[in-house]
């Protein structure tokens, strides 16, 4: 071989050594009898490297599996993980058992981890067909509303198996136990807490191999520990003994497996008894009566045993809610509606509602159905209820009838249509006939209790309806007429506004005859003439065009084309709005497109106001237009996404100066991207802002959408991948978007953006994470004057409803009832069958509130019966019953209740024998105390503490840990936390965490709370919030108001997105005096308080916040650094003037600013310290514009590293504030201060607190003032 054969060897060999992926040891470090992979659809042989993967095996044990940056995937068609395995035999059974804790985990549906088996394995290679088949345990599709807990993938497809529901969606810290079983083709998989899926005749792999082991795929890192994996060998036979088993059951009893003694025969003739958590059960069916088989798994041997399901036999019947009408006339037919029958099954084995058909209805001896029985005579009626199945089983109730004289019939309403054309149907809506008796009671009657007869629309005429009840009879006229022929109407319009020169066509135009029935017949094109002669194309104006019919007995009509002079629109780049900072959003004009760009967080579409990338050009606000153009999407939105991102065509009547990053608001109208909060669909939405009357946001009505299409644009959808074509018009009847010319929305809102300027600015915009390019964009202008004529929409009929407002469990005695109807009308309300309030008046929207007697320790059933006013448009004027139960009960006299992690609704509220939480929550009198021993409270739905479930101001509910007890109240990363919504609340001495992503630990909606001595920690969202919790009302003196948090701490809390979740806020929709003293917030996400205010809601209520410290926000405890704000304290929002007063407090090494006015030019802060925050220690500033009111007085701002310098008035200076200006801190006179005024500048954290619950800061920050030497 000569020397240059050698160097192309050496080559060739050097470029397979670069291509070919080499396993790391940082990648795969397995000592053990296990082997290690990754392998499948991981996104190429580059991808397998330590930086994306990795499995190892631990020196304590644990093995560590990660797959990262998006390398790997579960997917329909493939799969692509780590893997940890063991190789088997598929005759092979066995049973695989690990424990997991999660260090991270995407939220994306294709991210997994847990116990995987496949029938191949690749070692170390990128193939996402030839990899054979799997069966897997563990949770995808976390993003949608239920998980999945297993999946199998076949020749035949994936197929997802099982739910989430009972765990929280995994996420860092969380541990789940895994389990499998495998006998012969059955397979039993267990994901944590959540009900086993069990696959039978499972024959989806192929050939003779299988392998066991633990996978990762796309984003997350599991630390896998206590693995167990027992092979079990050849059973011969599985014995059982029944003796002792339930064999006999009720339908929908559940299965019982005590008694069952199974016991598995090996073929090398040994033996063990299997407990139940050795074999699997299948075939249990209790949902019908008859014989029922089961069999039992082990070892791929299986034994079926016998059941019988046996029907239900009512024993006993009960009227739970009485028939509405108890109280009848001669001649009544019985009414049935709001009769409840509940039926007790086998002695009170079940308790369930009646249908109809299950009982039949008696009275002297004959049968009432709905058609047929009448009262014929006076007195008290004993009503008979009959179990059908079983006669001997019944119950009975009594109802009156009175023998007054039915005196007339009377028609209080008219129908809404009196006017007829031939073959019409009659319609009855709006009518109200009234039955009058000589008692002097007046019935409004329904429709199905009267006859009309008369009706008749073949031929015209005037005419008369007959109205007859009982042995009275009323008449009302209507009329029938021919329908008569009113002329011609442009049903379509052609294009009417053309350039100077540019030729008239009627290209697209529909013609008409219209009657005055509204019968419309389209016009062939041959039956009309357009007659443009009139129009002079080079002159400005506009001119008449004729429309003339071929028919004689049809006249003429005309409509007016505008021609105007040919105008350039020119364009324009700008960024403006909040968050909208020049290195976030931009605009850049291209040859063939215009990219538009709002990246990085940049900007955002909030409720009131707006930030944005924007492309457009200026039109006339008089003027209707069409704008669309082809959108290629570059990037949008996070995901999860956080409700602010948008992008798309948007119409506005005012605009900001470009690089302002003040709030700006204006009106708008737009079509695009857009979900408009993080709970709400993201899609292809025309929305919509109303309201705003000037660029504060002032009576902003907050933003709206109407969605075109529920999918959220990507690079995969939209242009050039799809069709992805948007289109906004405004017409005289509004603004239309619509996606492709074919999927369209209208807002009929045409003077939507006349309101702060007499221009529209159109064009493409991009916010928060909306990035986009736009291309074959075509811009149509015309004359509002000469286009349609607007369109209005009709009048939409509102559906009636009455809601329940008050509790229905309580420990009061005089109970309040309150109650709500969206319409007027009148209401009765029964309690059991005497009507405690008969035809009571209700204006819509008002409540209505009555007080009633409970009977103590009981339930006690409730009816209402609304009717709604007839002279309302309405989609049904029929009488709305609705029955309801308030439970009673109260609790120890009084004195203290204990609840316990394992009390029960069954306890009796002592110490020995507690109540769970909840109940003890709605039962608890005023004065009350609600004692909660030491423990771990896990849950899974929130703790809420309703509205009107309230102490008194002499009077407070208590709700407080035990002496020296540790009390969690754990919401498991499943629900909400808790809701208080109730008034005079005093809380103490709980612990509040693990709310579930995007969930606040701890709302309080009520007033005169007190919360004290409470720690609020790794929450989803925000620690604890003082806001509405009742998003309807937005009536400012019912925001919850005069609360008081005391002593309190909020630590570690974090959103999904990273930039949301502070410690303590009070925010939005929060009212008058609410106090935050002695308080901590560290280490949370965002800021340590928020006191955020949106124009659009307008100003809270002013908050005190005193002897608080915020520190090290904007980081955890365990090094995370958020993308929020990251402020020590935030006081304010968008410019909105409101006088909170922050005092005495500290705030040090936050990740931005100290003190932060966010723009509010109210604050006021007095004897406060301020140190080494990143962002500056204050910035007391607002938009240009706006007044600054700021109070500043006794400031002392200090740094020993480098931070940004202090922002505030400089009327603010004085001699004792002491602000920081970048490199030195001093006061008015230049007088400097050092370390040396300080006792300390070092402290252990975190911060602890005194036995009283005040901080314990020692000599840190303790400051001497150079003035007072």
């Amino acid at each position: 071989m000569n020397f240059k054969s050698s160097l192309i060897i050496i080559y060739i060999l050097l470029i397979m050594f670069l291509i070919v992926p080499v396993t790391s040891a940082e990648m795969i470090k397995v000592e053990s009898g296990w082997e290690a992979s990754v392998f499948g659809n991981v996104g190429g042989d580059n991808k397998i490297t330590a930086e994306n993967f990795a499995i190892q095996e631990l020196d304590d044990g644990r093995i560590k599996m990660m797959s990262a940056n998006n390398s790997g995937k579960i997917e329909s068609s493939s799969e692509g993980i780590a893997y940890y395995f063991k190789k088997l035999k598929q005759e092979d059974n066995f049973e695989m058992t690990v424990q997991t804790k999660v260090e991270s985990f995407d939220m994306n549906n294709q991210v997994s981890f847990g116990i995987m088996l496949r029938d191949k394995v690749l070692y170390n290679e990128n193939n996402k067909k030839d990899i054979g088949y799997a069966l897997a345990v563990g949770p995808l599709n976390v993003t949608k509303d239920t998980p999945t807990t297993a999946f199998y993938r076949t020749a035949e497809g994936q197929k997802k198996l099982g739910e989430l529901v009972n765990g929280a969606v995994p996420a860092p810290e969380l541990s789940y136990q895994v389990q499998l079983k495998k006998s012969a083709n059955t397979y039993w998989l267990k994901f944590g807490e959540e009900k086993p899926v069990v696959i039978e005749d499972f024959n989806g792999f192929e050939g003779e191999d299988l392998f066991a082991g633990l996978y990762t795929s796309r984003n997350t890192t599991v630390y896998y520990s206590d693995l167990e994996f027992e092979e079990i060998k050849e059973v011969a036979e599985l014995k059982t003994d029944t003796s002792d088993f339930k064999t006999d059951y009720l339908l929908e009893e559940d299965f019982e497996l005590e008694g069952l003694e199974v016991t598995a025969e090996f073929a090398d003739g040994s033996s063990k008894k299997l407990s139940q958590e050795d074999y699997i059960v299948t075939g249990f069916d209790s949902s019908e009566a008859g014989e029922n088989t089961i069999t039992i798994h082990y070892g791929g041997a299986q034994k079926d045993l016998e059941l019988n399901i046996n029907e239900l036999s009512a024993t006993d019947l009960e009227i739970k809610y009485y028939s509405a009408k108890t109280d009848y006339y001669l001649g009544d037919k019985f009414d049935f509606e709001g009769l409840t029958v509940i039926a007790e099954y086998n002695d009170g084995y079940r308790r369930e509602t009646l249908a109809a058909a299950d009982y039949t209805v008696e009275a002297a001896g004959a049968e009432i159905t709905e058609a047929d029985f009448v009262f014929e005579s006076a007195g008290e009626k004993v009503i008979f209820v009959i179990y059908n199945e079983n006669p001997e089983v019944s119950t009975d109730f009594t109802v009156d009838v009175s023998d007054a004289e039915l005196k007339e019939l009377e028609i209080k309403n008219k129908p809404s249509k009196t006017l007829y054309f031939p073959g019409e149907e009659l319609k009855l809506d709006g009518l109200s006939v009234y039955a009058s008796y000589a008692d002097g009671n007046s019935i409004r009657l329904m429709r199905d209790q009267y006859q009309v007869s008369g009706f008749n629309s073949e031929t015209a005429g005037n005419k008369k309806l007959e109205i007859e009840y009982k042995d009275q009879k009323t008449k009302m006229d209507y009329r029938v007429k021919e329908k008569e022929l009113e002329g011609l109407k442009i049903v379509k319009y052609p294009q009417t506004t053309i350039d100077f020169a540019e030729e008239f066509l009627a290209e697209g135009i529909k013609v008409a005859k219209v009657y005055d029935n509204g019968d419309q017949e389209i016009l062939d094109s041959d039956e009309f003439e357009i007659d443009s002669s009139n129009i002079d194309n080079q002159k400005e104006g506009k001119y008449k065009v004729k429309i003339i019919p071929e028919s004689d007995n049809l006249e003429a009509i005309d409509f007016e084309v505008t021609v105007r002079e040919t105008k350039d629109y020119s364009w324009k780049a700008i960024n403006f709005g909040q968050s909208a900072a020049a290195d976030k959003t931009f605009v850049e004009i291209k040859e063939d497109a215009v990219e538009i760009a709002s990246i990085d967080g940049g900007g955002k579409v909030a409720t009131d106001h707006d930030g944005i990338a924007y492309y457009y050009t200026v039109l006339d606000a008089e003027d209707n237009f069409e704008l669309s153009a082809a959108v290629k999407v570059i990037e949008y939105a996070k995901d999860p996404h956080d409700g602010q991102e948008a992008f798309g065509i948007m119409a506005r009547d005012a605009i900001g100066e470009d690089g302002d990053t003040g709030v700006f608001a204006s009106n708008i109208a737009g079509v695009g991207g857009y979900s408009g909060g993080s709970k709400d669909p993201n899609g292809t939405q025309l929305f919509y802002r109303t309201g705003v009357e000037s660029p504060d946001g002032k009576g902003s009505n907050g933003n709206q959408g109407l969605m075109i299409e529920e999918v959220k644009p990507t690079p995969e959808n939209t242009h050039p991948a799809e069709e992805y074509r948007l289109t906004l018009a405004k017409t005289n009847s509004g603004y239309v978007g619509s996606l492709n010319g074919e999927k369209e929305e209208i807002l009929f809102e045409p003077e939507l953006l006349k309101v702060q300027n007499d221009k529209i600015y159109l064009g493409f915009f991009g916010a928060r994470i909306g990035h986009i390019e736009v291309s074959n964009i075509d811009l149509k202008v015309s004359n509002a004057e000469t286009d349609a004529p607007q369109v209005i929409p009709p009048a939409e009929p509102v559906e009636p409803e009455i809601n329940l407002l008050s509790l229905t469990e309580t420990a009061v005695k005089d109970y309040q009832l309150i109650t709500e109807a969206n319409v007027a009308g009148s209401l009765t309300v029964k309690q059991g069958k005497e009507i405690i309030a008969a035809d009571q008046k209700v204006e819509a929207g008002k409540e209505f509130k009555l007080i009633s007697e409970l009977k103590a320790n009981a339930q006690n059933d409730f009816t209402l019966i609304f009717l709604p006013d007839d002279t309302q448009k309405l989609t049904d004027y029929d009488r709305i019953i609705e029955n309801f139960t308030v439970q009673m009960k109260t609790y120890r006299d009084g004195k203290v209740i204990y609840v316990a992690p394992e009390g029960s609704a069954n306890g009796d509220g002592g110490q020995e024998n507690p109540l769970d939480l909840d109940t003890a929550a709605a039962y608890s009198q005023p004065g009350q105390r609600i004692v909660m021993l030491s423990g771990h409270y896990l849950r899974d739905q929130k703790l809420e503490i309703k509205e009107y479930n309230e102490g008194t101001p002499e009077n407070y509910k208590y709700l407080t840990a035990a002496e020296d007890a540790e009390v969690v109240i754990d919401f498991d990363k499943k629900t909400e936390g808790i809701i208080l919504s109730g008034d005079y609340w005093h809380i103490k001495g709980i612990d509040v965490t693990n709310s579930a992503a995007n969930e606040k630990g701890m709302v309080i909606g009520g007033n005169h709370n007190i919360v004290e001595k409470s720690r609020f920690y790794n929450n989803g969202n925000t620690g604890l919030q003082i806001s509405r919790t009742d998003i309807t009302e937005d009536d400012k003196d019912k925001w919850p108001s005069h609360n008081l948090i005391l002593n309190s701490t909020a630590y570690d809390n974090v959103d999904p997105s990273n930039n949301n979740a502070d410690g303590f806020a009070a925010k939005l929709t929060s009212g008058e005096g609410n106090v935050f003293k002695g308080c901590i917030a560290h280490n949370n996400i965002d800021d340590g308080w928020d006191l955020y205010t949106k124009v659009g809601t307008g100003a809270i209520g002013k908050v005190v916040i005193e002897d608080s410290v915020a520190y090290n926000n904007g980081t955890l405890t365990d090094g995370t650094v958020g993308s929020g704000d990251k402020n020590g304290f935030k006081l304010g929002g968008e410019g909105v003037h409101v006088p909170h007063l922050i005092k005495n407090s500290t705030a040090f090494g936050n990740g931005a600013v100290g003190f932060a006015s966010n723009s509010n030019p109210g604050v006021r802060a007095v004897n406060n310290i301020s140190f080494n925050n990143q962002g500056g220690n204050i910035v007391f500033t607002t938009y240009d514009g706006i007044k600054e009111d700021f109070v500043i007085e006794e400031f002392v701002s200090f740094a020993t590293k480098e931070i940004e310098a202090d922002s505030y008035p400089k009327a603010e200076a004085s001699n004792h504030n002491f602000f920081y200006n970048g490199e030195k801190s001093t006061n008015i006179n230049n007088v400097e201060i050092s370390e040396a005024n300080f006792e300390s500048l070092e402290i252990e954290l975190p911060l602890t607190r005194n036995e009283d619950g005040s901080i314990i800061t020692g000599d840190f920050l303790e400051f001497t003032s150079p003035m007072f030497k």
